[in-house]
């Protein structure tokens, strides 16, 4: 028998056991309705996990030439094989986990690749999109640059009740022990090391300073951090070469914050610029001689914390960060930086916090940048990711977003790393890498998850000419218009729109990783709108690349009646199962942990046209409920709750749901006073008689955008994958086209 036939045997079995549950008395009804589905997961899990996946791929130059010869390893396995002639490889036997693939080849540079295999048990083989290296030149560096990194806090206190002033005590829950920083440090960083151990020159945003005497926190400001020293040889072990204090909350802890951040950084020989004593210090630049080309790092902040009688940004006789916004001495600095023959890079840190795109005092400082002819430009501040930009012979990451950093917002916790190949003033390479920071820690992401988060910078990008698209887990960017090509894709689709008069298709259902709808034609009358996922994590699968399965962190499973599914899944590998038995006296609840906010929130503009979308199935269900409860964005101000959806159980396959939700309206047109976040809440009750089970699968909170006409083209690639279609009631046919971008060399 084929360990295939043998797995899907061993659920057919489980769950004829369970239908033969006896449920006479209280304890065995609670028993066996958990129990009995959990032991069939955890059964079905460990033969999943014993049922190998085949890989296959392609390894070319940008050409689209064949690379033989070309190594290919699966990180932290000893499996490694050869690219033959043609450049293909395989791996026979490799367990449906998410790995890392590591492709090397003489003459070119070496490659690290997050590869999705949790694939469903029916799929026996995956092959890769071809996998494209990059020439390595003998003058050209890699440099990597990371995003917001501060490492106190919750990371060394999960309660976050230490005062500021104040080295918490050991709690064996912290990322990070105060007595013993580094070992801590080194696992909350460990994957991300593998790309800056690749690159020629490692980069992150420094934003706190590093103490271990926090004895002087600025007296006014709401949120200061700061770094214990000892997390700085894990920075070190990491591969970053130099830090960016050109920021924000380096002035945590006043002038002696400040010297001490100098004085460790120095003693762990990573270099710096962007904060000084002085303004003269801060506007100084790092120097850098990589692979024979004079690199000047500057960095700078227009965050200055003006409003408070000690502000973050130096001044003549005063500690502090680089002041961006004294235009004179930005200009200045990059000035003398091109009149010694030496190639500027430029960090910003600036913006509006939580926003998806520039500002107009960004843009301005863009152009600033591009007056004076700087190659490389990379923005933080926002902590969300911000796609890329093209000004002339100006490249910009418009925002990197978090790398480590311990926020709770939902929208933070997505966030990328840029990684450049530039030789002197010309960058021959651009990518985004994605890093999903789960419970803080960063991870790398594959799959759906990092292809849907790449097309939403992709869209963001449109507007500042830059071409973003996903590509084997990284995000790619345009550097010409012969250096990639679009394919395109049409399917005709039929549907039913009820009585109300609409509905909502799931393009999901039609679309590949990478895909994004560009246009339709429909030969009845119907109005169309498109919205875009604002949950992100309503599918329960697995993106990152750790060793964990089944974590879906983002909700709250942590109750007995609650788990991940494999086997009741409606898409992908898994679902969301909740099982009650006639014995209970209480719902199953499951919460999603945090807040999602409308898009538009962080400019004040908030779009509240939001739906609710799903799948779900019950077998024996009791009463399902899905609760949607409002809060401000920030704050603890709540502004009541709606059933958003309520069914009555009982047994049915999977069958979609939609429903629009109420937010309350702005009243003060404020993010701490209005409603502007949902959180949602799963209800499931205990059914009339025996053991009940309910699944949901691939939920969306949708917010609807832009209206489109028949025949009108998207740009892609874009995030928003709902079509809500207004018309006549009955069966009706739409003709769509997805479209994609993938580089030259891969077809």
């Amino acid at each position: 028998m084929t360990m295939l036939k043998s797995l899907l045997l061993l659920s057919v079995v489980l769950m004829s056991v369970a239908s033969c549950i006896d449920t006479s008395s209280e304890s065995d009804s609670k028993t066996n309705s958990v129990l009995s589905v959990l032991e069939q997961e955890q059964a079905f899990l460990v033969e999943y996990q014993q049922l190998p996946i085949s890989v296959t791929g392609q390894v070319r130059d940008k050409t689209g030439a064949a690379i033989a010869s070309a190594q290919i390893s699966i990180k932290d396995s000893n499996l490694i094989t050869t690219s033959d002639a043609a450049g293909f490889f395989i791996f026979e036997q490799v367990t449906r986990e998410n790995i890392f693939l590591e492709i090397s080849a003489s003459g070119f540079r070496s490659e690290l690749i997050p590869i999705y295999l949790q694939y469903p048990a029916n799929l026996p083989s995956v092959a890769l999109p071809a996998i494209i290296l990059n020439s390595h030149k003998a003058n050209s560096s890699r440099m990597l640059f990371g995003g917001d990194v501060a490492l106190g806090r919750r990371f060394l206190d999960p309660t976050d009740v230490t005062p500021s002033d104040q080295i918490p005590a050991d709690n064996p829950d912290a990322l990070i022990l105060a007595s013993d920083p580094e070992p801590g440090t080194r696992n909350v960083l460990s994957q991300l090391r593998p790309y800056y151990q690749q690159a020629d020159w490692g980069v992150l945003n420094l934003e706190t300073p590093v103490t271990d005497a926090p004895n002087t926190p600025h007296p006014t400001k709401s949120f200061v951090f700061f770094t214990l020293p000892k997390s700085l040889a894990a920075i070190d072990w990491l591969g970053v070469d130099y830090v960016s204090l050109g920021n924000n909350h380096v002035f945590d802890y006043l002038d002696a914050g400040l010297t001490d951040t100098i004085n460790h950084l120095n003693d762990a020989n990573i270099l710096f610029s962007g904060a000084g004593l002085n303004s003269a210090e801060a506007f100084l630049p790092l120097r850098q001689t990589i692979n024979n080309h004079d690199y000047g790092f500057l960095s700078m902040t227009s965050v200055t914390g003006a409003e408070h009688a000690s502000s973050y940004v130096a001044e003549d006789n005063k500690a502090g960060a680089a002041d961006l916004t004294l235009s004179q001495h930005v200009t200045a600095a990059i000035q003398n930086v091109n009149s010694e023959n030496v190639i500027p890079i430029v960090q910003y840190h600036t913006g509006k916090e939580y926003t998806f795109e520039p500002s107009s005092f960004v843009q301005g400082r863009i152009q600033l940048a591009v007056d004076e002819e700087v190659p490389l430009l990379v923005v933080h501040h926002p902590h969300v990711a911000q796609g890329v930009g093209v000004f002339n012979n100006t490249f910009a990451f418009l925002g990197l977003g978090n790398l480590a950093f311990d926020q709770a917002r939902l929208e933070t916790m997505l966030g990328v790393m840029g990684r450049v190949d530039i030789e002197g003033y010309a960058i021959d390479s651009a990518r985004l890498l994605p890093v999903y920071l789960e419970a803080f820690v960063p991870k790398l992401v594959s799959g759906r998850l990092a292809s849907d988060f790449l097309r939403r910078l992709g869209e963001f990008s449109h507007d500042y000419n830059g071409l973003l698209y996903p590509y084997n887990g990284h995000g790619w960017v345009s550097l010409s218009a012969s250096d990639n090509t679009s394919l395109d894709r049409t399917i005709t689709v039929d549907f039913t729109i009820p009585e109300s008069g609409i509905a909502v298709l799931d393009l999901r259902e039609w679309q590949q990783w990478g895909e994004s709808f560009k246009s339709f034609e429909a030969v009845s009358v119907i109005g169309v709108q498109m919205g875009r996922d604002l949950l992100q994590h309503g599918d329960f699968e697995d993106w990152d690349t750790d060793t964990e399965h089944n974590e879906a962190a983002l909700w709250d499973t942590s109750g007995k009646s609650s788990f991940i599914c494999m086997i009741h899944a409606y898409g992908g590998t898994a679902g969301l199962c909740s099982v009650r038995g006639a014995n209970n006296s209480d719902d199953s609840v499951v919460a999603f942990r945090n807040r999602i906010r409308v898009m538009g929130d962080a400019l004040n503009t908030p779009n509240k046209d939001l739906s609710l979308f799903g799948y779900y199935k019950g077998e024996n269900a009791g009463d399902i409920n899905i609760v949607s409860r409002y809060y401000a964005s920030a704050g603890d101000l709540q502004f009541g709750e709606e059933i958003a959806l309520t069914h009555t159980g009982g047994s049915f396959d999977w069958q979609p749901f939609v429903s629009d939700l109420n937010m309350p309206a702005d009243e003060f047109g404020d993010p701490e006073l209005d409603a502007r976040a949902v959180r949602l809440f799963l209800r499931h009750s205990p059914p009339v008689s025996g053991d009940g089970m309910v699944a949901f699968d691939e939920m969306a909170l949708i917010g609807w955008e832009n209206t489109i006409e028949i025949a009108q083209t998207i740009a892609v690639p874009h995030a928003k994958d709902f079509l809500k279609v207004t018309g006549e009631p009955g069966v009706h046919q739409l003709s769509i086209t997805f479209s994609k971008i993938v580089p030259a060399g891969s077809q």
